[in-house]
């Protein structure tokens, strides 16, 4: 089987290489681009994190990714969002006053709540996992079923939500070690699935 191709959406932000990198460590091929054509050819869609919400939702727009990552998800075709990735397909953020998202999944971003140091850096667990996080707002989806994996720091907040081709994570894969590798090769050997099955309808 041919390798995965990803394409990780350059949005003008983010450790855009880092993911490159945990992508191709797991058998990927990687396109690191702003651009739909070649974001267009992949198998599979990656939006990294870090970064500021509303400028990230502002050059998504001004670009004309806004639609590109809209028509990616209702093809159901598999997209991994990554920290501010997973935040901008929801309603609304609280980051830096009541700020518009995609709107693809319904929900709102709000600041981590508690007697807690924020920004929350460093590992928590997922289940029984450690993973990497680094942020200061967490999301709050209206339909909590979509919610895999939860975690707590200060409050309980998700950590991971998988719902149709989506899959998004609150931590930083590509900064979590084997567990990192270990969910970014789940999701392209997903992704390969999915593209075997479209290749023999």
């Amino acid at each position: 089987m041919t390798a995965v191709k990803v394409g990780v959406l350059d949005h003008g932000m983010g450790n855009l290489r880092s993911v490159a990198k945990a992508l191709e460590a797991v058998g990927a091929t990687v396109a690191v681009s702003a651009d739909e054509g070649v974001l267009e050819q992949q198998d599979a869609l990656c939006v990294p994190g870090q970064g500021i919400f509303g400028r990230c939702v502002d050059e998504l727009v001004a670009t004309g990714l806004e639609s590109f990552v809209r028509a990616w998800i209702t093809d159901e075709r598999p997209y991994l969002g990554i920290c501010l990735g997973m935040q901008v397909l929801f309603e609304q953020s609280a980051e830096g006053g009541q700020v518009a998202g995609l709107g693809v999944l319904q929900g709102r971003v709000v600041k981590l709540q508690g007697s807690v140091v924020v920004p929350h850096i460093g590992w928590n667990t997922v289940g029984d996992t450690y993973y990497y996080f680094d942020h200061s707002y967490v999301v709050v989806p209206d339909d909590p079923s979509i919610v895999a994996g939860w975690t707590e720091h200060g409050s309980r907040f998700a950590a991971t939500i998988d719902t149709g081709p989506i899959l998004g994570v609150q931590f930083h894969p590509e900064k979590s070690g084997r567990a990192g590798l270990s969910l970014l090769r789940r999701w392209t050997a997903d992704a390969a699935h999915r593209r075997a099955r479209q290749e023999s309808a």
